[in-house]
C-alpha cells in the first residue's frame, strides 16, 4: 500500500467539513482517508486552517 500525502484541496474540504462540525469518520469516509490520517491533520492547527497547515506541511518538509 502506498502513501500519497494529503494535497490543499483536500485540506480545504477538511477545514469546510470541520465549520460544518461534520464527524472524523465522516470526514476520512468523504476523503477516502483513514481516520488517523484525518486526526493527525486536525492537530497541525486549532481550529483548523487549510492554509494554515499547508504553510505547517511545507515548513515540515
Amino acid at each position: 500500500m502506498s502513501y500519497t500525502h494529503i494535497v490543499p484541496q483536500e485540506r480545504v474540504l477538511i477545514e469546510s467539513y470541520c465549520l460544518e462540525k461534520k464527524s472524523l469518520s465522516y470526514i476520512a469516509a468523504q476523503l477516502k482517508r483513514s481516520k488517523s490520517t484525518i486526526h493527525y491533520e486536525l492537530k497541525r492547527c486549532k481550529p483548523y486552517n487549510a492554509l494554515q497547515a499547508q504553510l505547517d506541511y511545507d515548513a515540515k518538509r
